[in-house]
């Protein structure tokens, strides 16, 4: 029996610049986590508690994952398929099956609400380490990162991948996007050993802490948002001459918010962290204006000045459209009043704190 676990994530800045490779974002790990369990069995199966009355059957053909006709579990074949490539590579015989098992915190259990903590990422990194452990390899955070990117991108994800850098590293990152584009075509021409081998253009993962006093909360505003489906109508908005004007504005100005706020976390400079969450919010709010679409609805924006009111700082958290905002608070004080005050007007305090790599 092998038992893994990933946990979830939620942007603290950086989220709609992160998509080009370059620019940065601090991503934080939190304490909600989705499970996976393989144990070697007969025949191969998937199961999920979000599907709790369907198994789907896998076998393999000529090394390949083979899952039955109903298959809601590509995310899953995908990450297996990955790490056996990768461990057959090495020489590792991967010819017995497993059954793997899911099971996610990251949504409410009881409605199933989404709370915007990014499955997605989980459920590939929660699937690599476990694997990993299957075949008796190390689960090197990095490691973890690239085998989970390429399984991603295999089926035509997209995005930053921002998600499985928090969700592999844990605690919290500065993270710079591996350039796509440079990925998709070393997959084509190198192995996968020479792929996870060499450095990633673009790519850097690094860890950082918040400054002392400071501590990360969370509210939830009651909407779940698609990053993949607003990232994408903020680049079919991109068209038009002005917008494009606006999107290379946002990101100059974004990553040197991102840089200071980097900068800051290393000399333990609280103060200038605030700064840089004030700046970040508003540097959305005029990019949003510029692009025609909603990232801080009201209820968001509610949430922050709620925040403000206490002398925090907030703003919204991802994609925005709803979902998360985060709030850095200083004292247990100022904690509870926003809670308080979060909660009269119906948004959800989550009790989500950071994951560090254990």
């Amino acid at each position: 029996m092998i038992e893994a676990s990933a946990p979830g994530k939620l942007y603290l800045a950086g989220e709609y610049a992160v998509v080009e490779a370059g620019y940065p974002a601090v991503i934080a790990a939190v304490d909600q986590h989705l499970f996976v369990r393989l144990e070697q069995v007969e025949t191969g199966k998937i199961h999920s508690t979000q599907h709790p009355d369907l198994f789907v059957t896998w076998t393999r053909h000529d090394h390949h994952i083979c899952p039955g006709a109903t298959n809601p579990y590509q995310l899953i074949t995908s990450s297996m398929q990955v790490v056996e490539d990768y461990v057959r590579a090495l020489g590792v015989d991967t010819e017995t099956f497993y059954q793997v098992e899911i099971r996610s915190d990251l949504d409410d259990e009881q409605s199933g609400t989404k709370y915007g903590l990014g499955s997605s990422g989980a459920v590939t990194v929660g699937v690599v380490k476990a694997l990993l452990a299957y075949y008796k390899q190390a689960a090197v955070p990095l490691l973890v990162y690239k085998l989970s990117a390429l399984a991603q991108l295999r089926i035509g994800a997209s995005g930053s991948f921002g998600d499985l850098a928090a969700s592999s590293f844990g605690g919290i990152v500065a993270y710079h996007s591996v350039d796509r584009t440079w990925l998709k075509e070393a997959m084509e021409c190198l192995t996968i050993l020479e792929l996870v081998a060499q450095d990633w253009q673009g790519l850097s993962i690094e860890s950082l802490d918040l400054p002392e006093g400071l501590e990360l909360l969370v509210g939830w505003t009651g909407s779940a948002a698609s990053t993949d489906q607003l990232v994408a109508g903020m680049q079919g908005q991109l068209q038009q001459e002005e917008k494009e004007a606006v999107h290379r504005q946002f990101l100059t100005a974004n990553r040197l918010c991102l840089e200071q706020f980097i900068q800051a976390c290393k000399a333990n400079d609280r103060e200038t962290v605030r700064e840089a969450i004030r700046t970040n919010r508003q540097q959305l709010q005029d990019f949003s204006a510029g692009m025609g679409i909603v990232i801080e609805t009201p209820q968001l924006a509610r949430l922050c000045q709620l925040a403000l009111a206490q002398g925090a700082v907030a703003k919204s958290s991802g994609a925005g459209g709803g979902d998360c905002g985060i709030c850095l608070v200083d004292s247990p004080k100022q904690k509870e009043k926003i809670t308080k005050a979060w909660e009269e007007v119906g948004i959800v305090p989550l009790p989500l704190s950071i994951a560090y790599r254990e």
